[in-house]
């Protein structure tokens, strides 16, 4: 999957992995999400999505897992 450059806003799909306790086999499986925002950090493993980013450099951050991630669509 090719992810678009540092700065680009995007909706990104994913599987989040996902604790199961005493819960049927048959229901165990990763969890649907997706999330929006800002590519602020790339690496080979992992992207960063910020959907708020403070003047201070602190926000709300979301850290993919590259391998995870199902779908990447930039938004205008």
């Amino acid at each position: 999957m090719r992810w678009p450059k540092k700065g680009t806003k995007v909706h990104v799909e994913w599987l989040d992995p996902a604790i199961y306790t005493m819960d049927e086999l048959s229901s165990a499986k990763p969890c649907e999400c997706w999330t929006e925002g800002t590519i602020v950090k790339k690496s080979k493993d992992y992207v960063v999505v910020a959907s708020s980013l403070y003047k201070d450099g602190s926000g709300d951050f979301t850290v993919l897992v590259k391998g995870c991630v199902t779908k990447v669509t930039q938004l205008i």
